[in-house]
């Protein structure tokens, strides 16, 4: 069976098909760039084929966006030539990028489970500026969701670990490194949540 990564290289089109036209984050952006300095750093990570990052560019950020994805990024890279795409994993050490005001990273972590969290937190506020913000979007809920880890395309079988994260989850993996701000614009409808957190004074 194929893996989170061989599923969105053979994807990467059809998502940028659909999510450069679909602007349901860019309120939620907005608000993370106004608690910024202005023109700041931003990484976009697991930036997919790039289509937050078009939109944080759009908003005076100066974007670095970075995927596991190499189908993902070689998309990126085709429709955003004014900004700098890296390959990588979220769960390395990405400090050679240099520093940064904020991280994004929109549904990224629902592929980790819960114990990998922490690592990802880590690699973070590695590279964050003092005070730096990150907005981590999950999906809400606990484990593994089968129904949309599992897919067949092309006759292949593919499993992209697509897990939903608590509030409490997220708290408890990331507080040797950030503390929880806020929910940005909350939907109770939504199952959908945004998260601003901010790097400890302890950890810059």
């Amino acid at each position: 069976m194929k893996n989170t990564k061989d599923f969105y290289n053979k994807t990467a089109v059809s998502w940028a098909d659909r999510c450069y036209s679909d602007e349901t984050m860019l309120p939620c952006l907005k608000e993370f760039m106004s608690r910024l300095p202005a023109n700041p750093r931003v990484l976009d990570l697991c930036c997919g084929t790039g289509h937050e990052s078009m939109r944080l560019k759009q908003l005076a950020a100066n974007v670095v966006g970075l995927d596991f994805s190499e189908e993902s990024i070689k998309v990126a890279k085709e429709r955003n030539t004014d900004i700098e795409f890296h390959t990588d994993d979220m769960l390395n050490s990405y400090s050679y990028l240099g520093r940064f005001d904020g991280i994004v990273i929109i549904a990224g972590l629902i592929h980790l489970p819960n114990e990998k969290l922490n690592t990802a937190f880590k690699s973070m506020a590695e590279v964050l500026n003092k005070n730096g913000l990150i907005l981590v979007v999950v999906k809400d809920g606990i484990g593994k969701i089968d129904s949309k880890s599992y897919t067949e395309i092309d006759g292949e079988k593919y499993d992209r670990d697509f897990y939903a994260h608590t509030l409490d989850e997220i708290i408890a993996n990331s507080k040797d490194y950030f503390e929880f701000i806020k929910e940005i614009l909350p939907d109770d409808n939504s199952d959908w949540k945004n998260y601003l957190l901010k790097l400890k004074e302890t950890k810059r």
